[in-house]
């Protein structure tokens, strides 16, 4: 029991720490420290020290040794590849549900758009960047692709990261809602051409614009 106890305390503690560095509650090059984050947490400093471990591997803390370990700065170098592969690897997706989606794939696609146009009309920048997150993940879960999911999870936990940092109060969103109905509307025709092009320049028209003007 006690293993698994330890486990468990372990993921607990890297779920909140890496949702914390993804919102940006700890910010970008906050210095991190495992007393303070076992405080924060009420836990015990080793599964904070392992987490912190294991988000190192993943480049989302960086350290010197002796020195420091901090939040990892946001690297738009990193960002522009990262967008790049997921709106090649979506664009997968997409060509999948063209193929088999049925009616109630469709249903999902629309309501969750609509989500999507409720929070943009209501100006909650959060509930939009989080209803628009929904709705790319309901694109890759509809594709049905096990493999597809593995490979986008960690990039786009990447992409999250630094759509919260940015795309609080200014962002293309109302752009992003209509590529968002167009791509449905070419699912729902079998127009497997113009919903790739879609949902490609739905991450990449984002990318310009972050590019742009975060420089």
């Amino acid at each position: 029991m006690k293993k698994i106890e330890r486990s468990s305390m372990r993921l607990h503690a890297y779920e909140m720490i890496k949702q914390a560095i993804i919102t940006g509650d700890l910010a970008p090059e906050r210095r991190v420290r495992d007393a303070e984050l076992s405080e924060l947490l009420g836990i015990s400093r080793t599964p904070v020290r392992e987490a912190i471990l294991r988000l190192e591997d993943e480049a989302f803390i960086v350290s010197k040794p002796n020195s420091y370990t901090m939040v990892a700065p946001i690297d738009l170098e990193e960002v522009r590849e990262a967008y790049t592969i997921v709106a090649s690897l979506e664009a997968l997706a997409v060509r999948e549900i063209v193929k088999h989606c049925n009616q109630t794939d469709i249903k999902t696609l629309i309501d969750l758009n609509a989500d999507y146009e409720r929070a943009l009309q209501r100006k909650q920048s959060i509930e939009a960047l989080e209803a628009d997150l929904a709705f790319h993940g309901a694109i890759v879960h509809i594709a049905k692709n096990d493999t597809l999911i593995k490979i986008l999870t960690p990039l786009r936990d990447k992409i999250v990261r630094v759509e919260y940092h940015y795309f609080n109060d200014h962002s293309p969103k109302e752009k992003s809602y209509q590529e968002h109905e167009r791509m449905i509307e070419a699912i729902q025709q079998k127009n497997e051409s113009v919903a790739v092009q879609q949902i490609q320049e739905n991450w990449m028209n984002s990318l310009e614009y972050l590019l742009t003007n975060y420089k």
